[in-house]
Order: C-alpha cells, then structure tokens, then sequence
C-alpha cells in the first residue's frame, strides 16, 4: 500500500503542478486555449485525492482527515467546475485566488495522506507506535 500512495502523491504533484502553471499562464494572458487540458489535471488531482482518502480510510487511523479530504476533493471539483460563473466582472479575480488557494490545499492534503499512510496512520508526535517524549 505504501507504493500505491508514493505512486498517487507523484500523480497529485504532477498534475497539480502543471495545473497551477496552465492557471498562472491564463493569468498572465497566455495559453487560454489550454483549458480543456488544465480541467483534466485539476480532475487529476481530485481523483488522486478521492484514492489517496479511501486508501487512508482502511489502512490508516486517521479516519477524519480521509473524510475531510474527500470532502474538499468534491468541493474543489465543484468550484472548480463552476468557477467561471461565479462573481463575473471586475471582482472575478477573487473567485480566482479561491482557486488557487482549494486547488492547493487538495494537493497539501494528499501529501497528508501519503504521508499518514507510509507512517501506518500513527498520529502526530508518534512514529512506528512509539509515542515522543518530551524530555528535556
């Protein structure tokens, strides 16, 4: 299981790094002929996560972070999907930074849970079912 999640976090960074610069290039006025393209790696993304969450929900702990990232992976498909008609006009770019701030949260939550399923789901401060002391 530890390879398919270092196989999927591979997947969320791809796709979402060139999501991320397809949208900072329609952003600075270029490639709009390339959105078809950034909406299939922002599902890239979404897809990854959804597997990342499920993985987590059965090999892991960490029950309530899966649930939550399969939540944000519907609601980042959402917004994302509809982003365009949302708040048209001058104050669009809000809407924009939005964007970009869930689409990055997506692919930070599947470097979570990557990481939550390769440790086992040991929660934090805990490693290989030892728990860190806090000695000084």
């Amino acid at each position: 299981m530890e390879t398919s999640a270092r196989v999927l976090n591979i997947m969320i960074r791809v796709c979402g790094g060139v999501a991320l610069a397809l949208g900072l290039a329609f952003w600075l006025g270029y490639a709009r002929s390339l959105t078809l393209l950034h909406i299939r790696f922002g599902i890239g993304v979404v897809l990854s996560l959804w597997a990342l969450a499920a993985i987590a929900w059965w090999k892991t702990t960490r029950h309530s972070l899966a649930l939550f990232a399969a939540a944000w992976g519907l609601g980042t498909l959402v917004f994302g999907m509809t982003q365009i008609q949302l708040m048209p006009g001058p104050f669009h770019w809000i809407v924009e930074v939005a964007h970009l701030g869930v689409g990055v949260v997506a692919i930070a939550l599947g470097a979570q849970l990557a990481n939550a399923i390769t440790l086992g789901g040991a929660p934090a401060g805990q490693v290989a079912g030892r728990a860190s002391s806090n000695v000084t």
